[in-house]
């Protein structure tokens, strides 16, 4: 079977109960979402952050009843404290799930993932090698952490990161490669580093699953002033695009074809469930009301978090993942337009966001343009207006698969304060099908430096 997990950040399920994870979960499954991967950093960091391992209980709980999976990715990217995971509490609590059936397991043994891991000293080759150890005696896991060290260096140099990998780390048993985005570039992500990976680990034995990484969009801005601290990757397209490569050529209306060939992994992880600071989320927007069950503290990142919307990414996901799924592309009986765009140029000069004498790292890659994925059930005409931009148009056929088109910002964006509104059309037969205003409008006057796009 294939196997789609889905990033799920637990610091922002604080508020979380036994309802919300049953609502979070269903909206996952409607989209063909067989379970979580729970990112979580070690909670004896603070005394408040015991309450992870509630949220756990009751998301093991709902989960069990509902027939979906869980995973534990354990956060080792960095520590806010001198206090760091141990392979003691690891093991009580990978043990403590083992017998509730929404353990996902991977050849009988309960997998296991991280986010990092190799960059922080306490952890690395050994620290794996010990917890596999320790867990013999009670359940035996399957390890495959992302290293993003090795997912980083292998977008230089792919065979020389998996070599280095296998190499470097004989505990592990697969590996999830993080990087779902172009590294700081203008060229668009391609499977090499997936394939060499992937390869690496076959010929080194290992009988872990190779875990690829899918995402729509990475943006995020700390507000430090410090440069590394905000930033942006090429991520117009990046969604369709990361998914066609493991649907091989879309035009040909199959998986398998020798012209495009399709990369097979053997679980696909979406990043993210709700990872709201970085902009890759596909999950509703969490309130922002302290009583409510799914609120969330983004602190100033809530300036570009709140209002842009990305749930309509959930259809386009829902499409390409029972494509992947079932080998055959999905009957469409409806017209469906999904279309994003962010709400300021990029040169424009924003009153707040990124503290002063800062910038947005990679800021001149995203292209000042409204995008529009569309996917119709006969032969038609995509109508794309923007302000003076009027009519802009791209033709969508069934046959064809999902058609993606763009039309860009005009250089006058209209009243500084009000900007103008993005509107997408269905045409056949030059009779409007299908119409859609954008919920935000455009405009180069700007509260906040914001990369996010708003999704309709």
């Amino acid at each position: 079977a294939r196997i789609v997990f889905a990033h799920f950040m637990m610091d922002n399920a604080y508020a979380y109960n036994l309802e919300q994870w049953s609502k979070d979960i269903t909206a996952a499954q409607q989209i063909g979402i067989d379970g979580f991967a729970l990112n979580w950093h070690a909670p004896d960091c603070s005394p408040d952050m015991q309450w992870t391992l509630y949220r756990i209980d009751d998301a093991f709980s709902v989960a069990q009843k509902k027939g979906f999976k869980l995973m534990f990715s354990f956060d080792m990217s960095h520590t806010i404290c001198t206090t760091f995971w141990n392979q003691t509490f690891m093991q009580h609590m990978i043990d403590k799930y083992a017998g509730n059936s929404a353990t996902f397991r991977w050849n009988n043994n309960i997998l296991v993932s991280t986010y990092g891991g190799d960059s922080v000293a306490q952890y690395g080759n050994d620290f794996f090698q010990d917890l596999k150890n320790a867990m013999k005696s009670t359940n035996a896991i399957t390890l495959a952490p992302a290293l993003t060290g090795y997912s980083y260096s292998a977008q230089k140099d792919a065979q020389a990161a998996a070599s280095k990998l296998v190499n470097d780390y004989p505990s592990i048993d697969g590996y999830f490669n993080w990087q779902a985005w172009p590294l700081d570039t203008s060229n668009d992500l391609n499977v090499t580093p997936d394939r060499t990976f992937q390869s690496a680990l076959k010929k080194a034995g290992r009988a872990g699953p190779y875990i690829m990484a899918l995402s729509p969009w990475q943006f995020k801005d700390l507000n430090s002033g410090n440069y590394m601290d905000a930033w942006v990757q090429k991520s117009d397209t990046l969604f369709a695009t990361r998914f066609k490569q493991i649907l091989g050529d879309p035009a040909s209306n199959t998986t398998s074809n020798t012209t495009n060939p399709a990369f097979l992994p053997d679980i696909i992880e979406l990043l993210t469930w709700n990872d709201f600071c970085e902009s890759h989320y596909i999950r509703d927007l969490s309130s922002p009301e302290i009583t409510s069950s799914d609120y969330a503290d983004f602190g100033t990142m809530a300036q570009y978090i709140y209002g842009f919307d990305h749930s309509p990414w959930r259809l386009m996901a829902q499409f390409y993942i029972s494509w992947w799924k079932t080998g055959v592309p999905p009957r469409v009986t409806k017209d469906r337009v999904v279309f994003w765009y962010r709400v300021h140029p990029k040169d424009a000069v924003c009153r707040g966001g990124t503290s002063p004498g800062s910038s947005v790292r990679n800021s001149q890659l995203p292209a000042d343009a409204v995008f529009a994925w569309a996917l119709v059930k006969e032969p038609s005409t995509i109508s794309l207006s923007l302000g003076k931009n009027k009519g802009w148009t791209f033709l969508a056929d069934p046959k064809l698969g999902p058609t993606i088109g763009s039309i860009p910002f005009p250089t006058d964006l209209g009243d500084h304060a009000v900007g103008v509104k993005p509107e997408v059309a269905v045409m056949r037969n030059g009779t409007v099908v299908q119409f859609a205003q954008g919920p935000l409008a455009v405009t180069q006057d700007c509260a906040w430096q914001n990369f996010n796009p708003v999704v309709g």
